[in-house]
């Protein structure tokens, strides 16, 4: 088989990876993938939903909880086991049984959380009572199909292994794989929709607040920092690509972030969310603009609340990676949402509609770029040069700031882009980046300061060669 991507001719035993132009060693397996997802969208929108079954049903033996991976298998089969043992999703509807969260409830007027819609929207899988097979059991959690989509359309096909992933997606499967869809998916509950997310009521009540950035999110978590592999449960090879699009790095950030700007933004035009009596919803402000603490960052004397922006100015260096006149127009939509609490609330929603449409068209220009490695380092040098001339101080932006160098510096290193020196040396500094939030309330200056100086220099010294 011979198959022509961006002018090169790759032959079947032509072992590269092809990243944006770049040719890297990989495996063929990419050129697949690539063609793949042409036909991502329309197949979700497509698909019908069908009934949910339960984890149990992908947790057997001869799936994906076998003792060891099969031979000859494309998958670990122990994916089921992954989730169960390190996937906090596993374990959100347990959380609901705390008394920590029945104190929330009762604060919030929920009764009890393990009943309340509101709680079970994030903390388990939800579905109508006609969409659940007898195997269905809310109890699981965030389950499997909580992310991949109830299992009845799509389970024939996927058993049988003879398909393709995008047949899977045909019949229901959820297309995980787009970074566009996953980040609606999981956004959902990170940030929240029109049904639900994290009220200031609800964090006076004692629930935490959801820090969140997509790329990140799908590999690693801020409570293991020493485990790069997160809870991850899925291993990106050559039949892996085959078969799904590079799921991790500079593609993943810039969409993600665009989508959160929208999904933060989204809430602040909800009319439920508009002001009732004095105040609107105050979860849609950044929390140091009213609170500080004596440890931390915080208002110190009378401030003006500020809307939610730490994803918009990261938005903006997405934006630069496609459109230098989108970043541009984004950085002045920014300047009026910054203003308008002083103006009115009308003024806010005003400001707001502006920068969804200018998201909307950085999303689109994003998800038809062809990325590049240099998009990812140039990025990587845009972001650590803007936090060290104090442009992205405070605590949501400093945490942002971690969390995509984290992002960014995974891919370098999965790629083998780094030196191996480089790429010890610019983990070690993530990780010390990401120990520098203790809590959401303090969060080290100097250690953020020290992560990203140091990545700084390192990606100098990388595109200097």
């Amino acid at each position: 088989m011979i198959v022509v991507v961006h002018g090169l001719c790759l032959g079947q035993h032509f072992n590269a990876y092809l990243h944006g132009g770049i040719v890297i060693k990989y495996g063929l397996a990419f050129v697949s993938a690539a063609l793949f997802l042409c036909g991502v969208h329309a197949h979700a929108k497509e698909a019908v939903p069908g009934n949910t079954m339960g984890a149990t049903t992908c947790g057997q033996s001869t799936c994906h909880s076998a003792n060891i991976p099969w031979p000859n298998s494309a998958v670990a089969q122990n994916e089921f086991t992954q989730w169960q043992i390190k996937d906090p999703h596993s374990g959100s509807y347990k959380t609901l049984t705390s008394k920590k969260a029945r104190r929330i409830a009762r604060f919030t007027s929920q009764g009890d959380p393990t009943q309340s819609a509101k709680c079970l929207g994030c903390h388990a899988f939800q579905v109508p009572k006609i969409r659940q097979e007898q195997s269905y059991d809310i109890t699981e959690g965030v389950t499997c199909e909580a992310c991949h989509g109830p299992a009845s359309g799509w389970l024939g096909v996927h058993t049988a292994g003879l398909y393709f992933y995008s047949k899977n997606v045909e019949k229901g499967m959820y297309p995980t794989t787009d970074p566009t869809a996953r980040a609606k998916l999981c956004l959902s509950c990170h940030v929240g929709d029109g049904d639900k997310f994290v009220s200031h009521s609800m964090m006076a009540a004692g629930h935490p607040v959801l820090p969140f950035e997509l790329g990140f999110y799908s590999w690693f978590t801020k409570s293991n920092p020493g485990d790069r592999a997160g809870y991850v449960h899925f291993k990106v090879d050559d039949d892996y690509l085959q078969r799904k699009p590079w799921p991790f790095g500079v593609k993943v950030w810039a969409i993600g972030q665009v989508a959160q700007a929208k999904a933060i933004l989204e809430l602040v035009t909800d009319p439920k969310n508009s002001p009732r009596g004095l105040f609107p919803e105050l979860a849609l402000f950044e929390c140091q603009s009213c609170h500080q603490s004596a440890k931390g960052s915080g208002a110190y004397g009378p401030t003006l609340p500020k809307i939610k922006a730490a994803n918009l100015l990261f938005s903006e260096f997405a934006a630069k990676i496609v459109d230098d006149r989108l970043a541009a127009r984004l950085r002045s939509n920014i300047r009026s949402l910054r203003a308008s609490p002083g103006i009115s609330w009308g003024a806010v929603i005003g400001s707001s509609r502006r920068l969804k449409k200018t998201l909307g068209e950085i999303e689109i220009a994003l998800e038809s770029h062809n990325f590049t490695i240099d998009d990812n380092t140039e990025t990587l040098a845009r972001i650590t040069k803007a936090y060290m001339r104090g442009r992205l101080h405070g605590y949501e932006s400093s945490e942002q700031a971690v969390l995509a160098v984290g992002s960014l510096v995974d891919e370098l290193d999965r790629l083998e882009t780094l030196s191996v020196p480089l790429a010890a040396e610019a983990i070690s500094a993530t990780q010390r980046g990401l120990m520098a939030f203790k809590n959401q309330d303090v969060y080290s200056r100097t250690t953020v300061h020290s992560t990203m100086r140091d990545i700084a220099q390192i990606i100098a010294q990388h595109t200097a060669k």
